[in-house]
């Protein structure tokens, strides 16, 4: 039938080919919204949450628009979010040209029609630029934030061809990089892009071992990256490879300099985990092997590279520029939904203050909002 309705799990994995095809052509493509991604966190985090997926669908039954979200029941509230909650680079609606503003509309009526079955929303990256971030800002609609904030995430706007994106910088920043590229090239350590599953499987363990050593010798929170972790990312992506990934790896001797993972779709690269490990420091593997990792994706015709969360200085020596993310509460209005809605409404407040991004700063975390400590 023509229209929105929900689909099942079942339904959404039996359409993945033309789910996969509508994420790629959406205003906000992201990897995150992929059915290899979406998918494997329902079977590794999943267990606990229902299924809340909208389908805007054309005359021909066709998907016009996804919206994938998950309700997960606790004794406190009943809690939507984006699926893929807790590992996701971006939140976003995934609808066709022209589709949005009709998917927006649907999906806030339609929670509104069953907002007696939930008590409160939470959003964690949603561009402003969206409809659905405008019209739960501006309250226009059938729900409106109950609180909000917004973060900074930085990108680059990738041109045509290598020559010009090196012409961004001076001649000692290109030169500088060329050189510590060569010298590592002439020791052995060329980069090497994985695509052999059993291959990604090794290299993948090995970058997360790479990046739990150096969060637990910085200080730094590594826990997460447990073995359901494992599991969910190896799983991920080997459903994204050889098209929807870039596994890419530097070794020397048969040691892992550096190694990065990131994630595609449509035009959008997206960098996601990176390991570095403590070998020839003086020669920074782990830039290098961004230099090229963008070389590469220019070389593919991307047009935008994803640089992740945080306010890093680094991001911005590459010319970075600053994406506007929200992050929001929205209440259904239900009795037990008002009491939590102001409970998250505090906890957004308190994540949001200069003592929350010192407590970040000390754990090794750069803080995404704008203030006058981090800017470009």
């Amino acid at each position: 039938m023509p229209g929105c309705r929900w689909l099942t799990l079942a339904e959404l994995q039996e359409r993945h080919i033309e789910w996969r095809r509508l994420a790629a052509g959406s205003e906000f493509p992201t990897a995150f919204s992929d059915p290899a991604w979406i998918l494997a966190w329902w079977r590794h985090y999943g267990g606990d949450h229902e299924p809340w997926s909208l389908a805007l669908e054309a005359r021909d039954g066709s998907l016009r628009g996804l919206a994938l979200l998950a309700c997960r029941q606790s004794p406190l509230a009943r809690t939507l979010m984006f699926a893929g909650h807790g590992w996701n680079g971006l939140d976003t609606l995934i609808a066709a040209p022209g589709a949005e503003a009709d998917l927006t509309a649907s999906l806030l009526d339609a929670l509104a029609e069953r907002r007696a079955q939930w008590d409160v929303w939470r959003v964690g990256r949603l561009p402003t630029a969206s409809l659905l971030a405008r019209s739960l800002l501006d309250g226009a609609g059938p729900l409106r934030a109950a609180a909000h904030d917004l973060r900074l995430q930085p990108f680059l706007e990738l041109p045509a061809d290598v020559e010009t994106f090196e012409r961004r910088f001076g001649a000692k920043q290109r030169n500088t990089r060329r050189r510590k590229l060569r010298r590592l090239i002439e020791l052995g350590a060329v980069p090497h892009l994985v695509s052999d599953p059993e291959e990604a499987r090794s290299s993948l363990l090995g970058l997360l071992e790479l990046r739990r050593r150096r969060a637990a010798a910085l200080g730094q929170r590594y826990k997460h990256m447990d073995a359901r972790f494992e599991s969910f990312i190896l799983e991920a992506v080997r459903g994204l490879l050889p098209d929807g990934a870039r596994l890419w790896v530097l070794e020397l001797g048969g040691e892992m300099l550096a190694s990065r993972l990131d994630l595609l779709q449509g035009p959008c690269e997206h960098s996601y985990l990176l390991g570095l490990g403590e070998t020839h420091p003086h020669l920074s593997p782990g830039s290098s092997l961004e230099w090229h990792a963008i070389q590469e994706a220019i070389r593919q015709g991307r047009s935008e590279f994803e640089l992740g969360p945080g306010r890093d200085a680094y991001k911005y020596r590459l010319r970075a520029r600053d994406r506007e993310l929200a992050r929001l509460v929205v209440a259904s209005g239900s009795v037990r939904g008002s009491g939590v809605t102001r409970v998250s409404a505090a906890d957004l407040w308190i994540r949001n203050t200069a003592a929350a991004d010192a407590l970040r700063r000390r754990r090794g975390l750069t803080p995404e909002r704008a203030s006058s400590e981090v800017s470009p």
